[in-house]
C-alpha cells in the first residue's frame, strides 16, 4: 500500500490548515515542489497559482496571502470533484 499523498492531497491538507490560522499570520507557501506550468491555462500543476501569485507570494502581506489562498480553496476544490 501506498502512503504517499499526491501533490493536490498535500496542497488541500495545507490549505485545511490554513484554514484554521489566526488572522493577520504570515502564512505557508502553497508551493507542494511540483512546479509545472499548465500549458491550456496560466496555473502551476503543483499548487494551481497563477504566474503573478507565485511571483508575489514573498512580498505578500498576511492579508493578501489569505486572499491566495482562499482563492486557492475554490481551485482545491474544482479540481477535487472534476476527478
Amino acid at each position: 500500500m501506498n502512503n504517499q499523498q499526491t501533490p493536490w492531497q498535500s496542497l488541500r491538507q495545507r490549505w485545511q490548515q490554513v484554514c484554521n490560522a489566526p488572522a493577520g499570520q504570515a502564512l505557508p507557501s502553497p508551493c507542494v515542489s511540483v512546479c509545472i506550468m499548465k500549458t491550456d491555462a496560466d496555473e502551476c500543476q503543483g499548487c494551481l497559482r497563477t504566474l503573478n501569485e507565485i511571483a508575489g507570494w514573498g512580498m505578500s502581506t498576511p492579508a493578501q496571502q489569505q486572499a491566495v489562498w482562499q482563492r486557492l480553496g475554490q481551485r482545491i476544490t474544482q479540481h477535487f470533484n472534476q476527478g
